[in-house]
């Protein structure tokens, strides 16, 4: 809710999946911890799977979310072979991203993030091949975070496309994403049906069509399907469980 193979073109859902974090409001106070399990697919084979955690809790009377995704994928086409391990937390408070972890190891390659907002300002510390280096996102400049996934709430009834200024913490920069609903629907997990809105969106560095819904605890991306260079790949949720 918040993914690539780099150098061949290849857009993997991996690394979209880790926006599909939730936008949080409150659920009377009671934790809540809901599991979602996905496979990961392209060119009709089976290349991952992603575990994402989501669990709210009061803080003082505020809504907070910790969450955690974990990645593995591993394809192989032809002449290419690619791996990703991945691990990604973050904590949202009264709805928006105020800290960020993400440790990825693709192709053998390690990429290191760390990210705080404070000062008025997102700032990322980054280790990537033993080099560091920071990078500081002004709050003024963006409405949200990809990990807030946005689309889940927006009020599509005046207007069924909506542009916001979007901070993309896979890439670390600002982008203007349009979003387009294009119909409120439903989607069968495990034999279970659950309803959802189905939701086009776009930037200059990636797009996709989610199945995604807000259900009072956390937002479930239920199904992605996107494209890049080529390329085509999709996600679909396999279970969906929570815990009180």
């Amino acid at each position: 809710m918040t993914t690539i193979m780099r150098g061949h073109g290849l857009l993997l859902a991996t690394m979209l999946i880790l926006c599909l974090m939730p936008l949080a409001t409150s659920f009377a106070g009671i934790p809540v911890t809901t599991v979602t399990r996905y496979k990961v697919s392209a060119k009709g084979f089976s290349i991952g799977d992603v575990i994402t955690t989501q669990r709210m809790t009061d803080d003082g009377g505020a809504s907070k979310v910790q969450f955690e995704t974990k990645t593995e994928v591993r394809a192989s086409f032809l002449w290419m072979g690619y791996r990703l391990s991945s691990t990604e937390k973050g904590t949202l408070l009264k709805g928006r991203l105020v800290s960020y972890f993400h440790e990825r190891k693709e192709n053998g390659a390690t990429v290191d993030v760390e990210g705080r907002l404070e000062n008025g300002a997102f700032r990322f510390d980054v280790r990537e091949h033993g080099v560091a280096r920071t990078i500081v996102i002004p709050r003024s400049s963006y409405d949200y975070t990809t990990m807030e996934c946005p689309e889940a709430q927006l009020d599509f009834s005046e207007r069924p496309h909506i542009t916001l200024r979007v901070l993309d913490v896979e890439k670390m920069v600002v982008v203007k994403r349009d979003y387009l609903l294009v119909r409120n629907a439903s989607c069968t997990v495990a034999g279970k049906e659950y309803p959802c809105r189905i939701v086009d969106f776009s930037d200059l560095n990636k797009s996709a069509r989610r199945w995604i819904a807000w259900d009072g605890a956390a937002v479930v991306m239920y199904r992605q399907d996107g494209k890049g260079g080529k390329h085509s790949y999709s996600v679909q949720a396999t279970s969906v469980t929570k815990e009180m």
